[in-house]
Formats: structure tokens, C-alpha cells, sequence
């Protein structure tokens, strides 16, 4: 594997952008929980690259014993304990997940695997997972057959410049391997319902590479925007919009790791 993709990037974003922009999580995500990963109350549950939880309600309705986050950004993690303060948070990452050795019964990641997809954190979380132990990736994508998310992906595409990127399906190219066993797939639609601001504005801004543009080009992206923005469809004569999705969900065992 070349070298860049055994690098873990780190995700920098605004935390208010990140919060309000990003969607949440679509109902349907808590009993697949239940019915793939047989989540109950005797599971101990791991939300690695956590942000600012937005997994974590999904998670609390499989009720499970115990759910643990682990995150890089102290300031994601700030936000995540005012909001959930009985869920147990440390600053870690993919491949320094600081926990024990089979403490883990299942690894969730939200909208995070693409950052960290290399073989040293897959060996990390390996580590942590208990023999029967599973990983759970999922990522809430624009739905793009819709016309206005399209033109806004069509911007998006103009700025990614070779961030990591959920798209490009590079992660997937890790499986079967590195003691895990070939993902089975799921796909959740779902709308989610705030305002024009939050959905667009604020989820465009809450990405990384958006966020490290110059603010000339941050500008230049708000006024596309704002015209995009003035096409989509209001819900009952509110500033309140439909934003698109599809959530995917992938489960994938742990398997043995083979001797080096």
C-alpha cells in the first residue's frame, strides 16, 4: 500500500458548522444496530472519530451497556460531553485507540472511516474488538439524483482536491483483509428537514477543505450557493427544506489477522 494511505488525516472543521450542518443520523440506523450487530443491553459500543455524536442517538436507542467516543479534536469532544455528558469520551485516534485489548464489542464509525482507512488502524481496532467483535461504517450521502444537491456536488467536486472522500471507494479497497471479513451493505434514504441555512450553507462550510479555503474562494462558494439555494423547494411556505440523503451502512466481522 503506498505510503500516503497509511497516513491518518486529521479532520478540521468549524464545530457550530459541523454541528447544525451536518445531518443526523436516519431512525431506521438503530434497529439495523440491533438486527446486524445483535446490539443489546451486554454490548459495549465504540464511536471512533465520534465529532460531535451525532451517531450517538442512534446508538443509545439499540441500548446498549456501555458507549464509549473517541475523537482527535478536543474541541469536537468538548461539544460532544455538554450535549451527552454520561457517554465516556477520550482524545485518541484510529490508530492510538486508547483502550484495552478485546474490550470492544462493536466499532462504529459515522461519516469518519474514509480519514483514517489504512492498515494500521484497521490492525489498531482489530485490538480493542472482542473475538466476535464487528465494525460498522456508515456515511449520510447527498442523494445527487436530485438536481439542486447535484449542482452543489458539482461545486463540492471543483474544491476536493484530493481530501479524503467516502466516493471514491478507496477504503473499500481494504476489505477482506487486515483480520476483517468482506462488508455486507445496507441503505437507509431519509430527508433531512431544517433550515436552508443549515442544510446547505452550513453543511458545505462544515467540510474540511471548504473550511480551508482562502476567504476569497469562501465567497465565491457562498454566492453559488445562495443561488443554488433560491431553487430549492421550502416546506409549507417556511425557511425549512428537504435536504436529500442516503444513509450507507456496511457490517464487516473481525476475522483472524495472519501472522506477519
Amino acid at each position: 500500500m503506498p505510503e500516503k494511505k497509511q497516513k491518518t488525516l486529521k479532520y478540521q472543521t468549524d464545530t457550530e458548522n459541523y454541528e447544525l450542518g451536518k445531518p443526523d443520523f436516519p431512525f431506521g440506523l438503530t434497529d439495523w444496530l440491533v438486527d446486524e450487530f445483535w446490539v443489546d443491553e451486554d454490548s459495549t459500543i465504540l464511536d471512533l472519530g465520534v465529532g460531535t455524536g451525532k451517531l450517538i442517538p442512534r446508538i443509545n436507542a439499540a441500548h446498549p451497556k456501555k458507549i464509549i467516543a473517541v475523537d482527535s479534536s478536543e474541541a469536537m469532544l468538548q461539544v460532544l460531553q455538554k450535549k451527552y455528558p454520561t457517554v465516556e469520551s477520550y482524545l485518541g485516534s484510529a490508530t492510538q485507540i486508547p483502550l484495552p485489548d478485546e474490550s470492544i464489542d462493536l466499532i462504529l464509525c459515522g461519516n469518519s472511516f474514509h480519514w483514517f482507512a489504512n492498515a494500521n488502524a484497521l490492525k489498531e481496532m482489530h485490538r480493542v474488538l472482542k473475538p466476535n467483535g464487528a465494525l460498522g461504517l456508515v456515511w449520510n450521502v447527498r442523494d445527487k439524483s436530485v438536481s439542486w444537491v447535484n449542482k452543489i456536488n458539482e461545486l463540492l467536486d471543483r474544491y476536493r482536491s484530493g481530501s479524503p472522500y467516502f466516493g471514491t471507494w478507496e477504503w473499500a479497497q481494504l476489505f477482506p483483509g487486515h483480520g476483517f471479513r468482506k462488508p455486507r451493505s445496507c441503505v437507509f434514504p431519509f430527508a433531512y428537514c431544517t433550515t436552508a441555512e443549515n442544510a446547505i450553507h452550513r453543511m458545505v462550510f462544515s467540510l474540511s477543505y471548504i473550511h480551508a479555503l482562502s476567504e476569497k474562494q469562501k465567497a465565491t462558494v457562498k454566492a453559488e450557493l445562495d443561488k443554488i439555494a433560491e431553487t430549492v423547494p421550502r416546506v409549507q411556505n417556511t425557511d425549512q427544506i428537504k435536504f436529500p440523503y442516503q444513509t450507507m451502512a456496511f457490517s464487516i466481522e473481525k476475522d483472524g489477522l495472519k501472522k506477519e
